[in-house]
């Protein structure tokens, strides 16, 4: 007997996943097909997407290609990290006998043999890998396969992120998922429906370009992107409210904030950063502080920002939406260096404020002091 094992977060499916699974199912003559959903997996974060969801949009997208396919909520049951060598040696009891076959892409081939227990997986299985283009690999010292067909090099991250920053289904992505997503609006696609009915076309158009200046921040500089991505694209959802709208939804929602009363007094349209974030929070359930305090204080920043403070601060003044000279300036020098962006985004910020006589808030007072200070 011939048993295959397919296992990954599809998180969510993509065309990859499916062409893989359907070379394999053609060419290795599996009598049974183990699809294992990852509760969580070693090598990734818990996934924000339940795994009852993400079980669906692999039975959906991929149980169509065989009706040999079982989707075993093995790794779920465990409620924990489940390494292959354990899902593997499940099946292994199951099937004392058989011919196993573990199914991978071949990016992870060069991997395998670092994995926990790897040399249990090799006594067991046999390794079957479908090559993507531009991914090299050297010969193993073990047994495995090479399935012929194209697959797609995509990426579920990739994909997630995609989808934060612009709100779009990627035509990497399978159909059926493609339905799903848009049925639970998933991936941000809530968000990015919330932000198309209540900002005005321009000001969408602004939070998805500093989506994009913050992922390539974020990739620059070590954060994480899908934090970044969706700190971005709610950055200014409080947009849509006028001052007078900020001030009462301050007020009545209890938001600290420092020198409230000379904000409002003098620049209450400052609330909206506040605001934002307490939407983030409230609306859209993120429990991120991260993410958050990015939000919070992207407009007029504070003394020792975080990572991800910065970065959303400087790529509110970097996207290509804003004056081309200005946005130019800050995007080279966030390249440079973090600290390098912060200055430029302070100077753009500072002589626009001189300029069109609009109050200096203490904070921002004191954050330009702090970053000169640090350069000399």
């Amino acid at each position: 007997m011939n048993i295959l094992i397919y296992g990954g977060s599809f998180d969510p499916v993509h065309k990859g996943h499916y062409a893989l699974l359907k070379s394999a199912i053609k060419q290795l003559a599996a009598d049974k097909i183990y699809i294992f959903t990852a509760y969580q997996s070693p090598f990734k974060q818990k996934s924000k997407t339940s795994f009852e969801l993400r079980q669906q949009m692999a039975r959906e997208a991929l149980g169509n290609l065989s009706q040999n396919i079982i989707f075993d909520d093995y790794e779920q049951k465990a409620g924990r990290i489940t390494y292959t060598c354990e899902t593997l040696a499940y099946v292994r009891k199951l099937y004392p006998d058989a011919k196993i076959y573990l199914l991978v892409g071949a990016d992870c081939l060069n991997d395998l043999p670092r994995w926990k227990n790897s040399d249990y997986i090799f006594r067991n299985s046999i390794i079957a890998a479908g090559k993507r283009k531009g991914v090299d690999f050297q010969t193993k010292d073990f047994e495995y396969v090479l399935l012929k067909g194209s697959f797609p090099r995509v990426s579920s991250t990739q994909l997630r992120i995609a989808m934060l920053c612009n709100g779009l289904m990627p035509t990497s992505l399978c159909p059926e998922t493609e339905t799903r997503i848009e049925r639970d609006k998933m991936y941000g696609m809530d968000i990015h429906s919330w932000l198309q009915n209540n900002l005005k076309p321009n000001r969408y158009l602004h939070v998805k370009m500093v989506a994009q200046a913050a992922v390539e921040l974020a990739n620059i500089y070590n954060a994480n992107p899908e934090q970044m991505a969706l700190a971005a694209i709610l950055h200014d959802a409080a947009k849509c409210m006028s001052s007078l709208e900020l001030v009462r939804y301050a007020a009545d929602n209890k938001i600290q904030v420092r020198d409230f009363d000379d904000v409002c007094k003098f620049s209450p349209s400052l609330l909206h950063a506040e605001v934002s974030a307490h939407i983030a929070k409230n609306v859209f359930g993120i429990n991120d502080e991260n993410v958050l305090n990015a939000i919070k204080n992207h407009t007029l920043g504070r003394l020792n920002m975080s990572l991800e403070e910065k970065i959303i601060f400087i790529s509110d003044m970097a996207s290509k939406d804003r004056r081309r000279r200005d946005s130019n300036f800050v995007h080279q020098a966030s390249l440079k260096s973090l600290d390098e962006g912060m200055f430029a985004a302070m100077v753009v910020k500072l002589l626009f404020t001189i300029e069109t006589g609009k109050w200096l808030a203490p904070r921002g007072i004191e954050l330009w002091n702090e970053i000169i200070s640090k350069r000399k």
